[in-house]
């Protein structure tokens, strides 16, 4: 039962240090500077293993191109979270907004250009690893916090 419980624990800091980084990203981002670029593939596709298994059904392929100085730069990022496992009706939504060829606001870490997003600040995978993070930190705690006490006792 120790076992488990440190490894709730471990996972749920995991979990809740993702998403707190996704979430400081996205807000760090909205004060990036914009570049203009272009759509060049816009399609949701299924992700899968070299052996073919499927992991997710639905994975956002976007790439856009965009110009920092006289670097052309290519990216692949909607926001600072992940790209598969959310809703058909939100890649539809994401795919109409996005078609080949037009134009878009890309912003970029300037300390590296290479970086970048078109929709900066927070986005469903934040408050989804942060909240399983705290989830399971809670399941966790009673658990672990038996370890410390009978430590402290001897």
């Amino acid at each position: 039962m120790k076992f488990i419980g440190l490894l709730f624990a471990l996972f749920g800091l995991w979990c809740l240090a993702v998403g707190i980084s996704m979430g400081i990203e996205g807000i760090k981002a909205k004060k990036w500077p914009v570049a203009k670029g272009r759509i060049i593939k816009s399609k949701v596709e299924e992700l899968r293993t070299s052996s073919n298994i499927r992991i997710a059904r639905l994975c956002l392929n976007l790439d856009y191109l965009y110009m920092v100085g006289d670097k052309i730069l290519e990216g692949h990022r909607l926001n600072s979270g992940w790209r598969c496992f959310a809703s058909e009706s939100y890649m539809k939504e994401v795919l109409k907004r996005y078609p080949v060829g037009k134009m878009v606001a890309v912003r970029f870490n300037p300390a590296r250009p290479e970086i970048s997003m078109l929709e900066p600040g927070l986005n469903w995978s934040v408050f989804l690893m942060s909240g399983l993070g705290l989830v399971t930190l809670s399941i966790a705690y009673p658990l672990v916090k038996d370890i410390f006490k009978r430590r402290s006792v001897h």
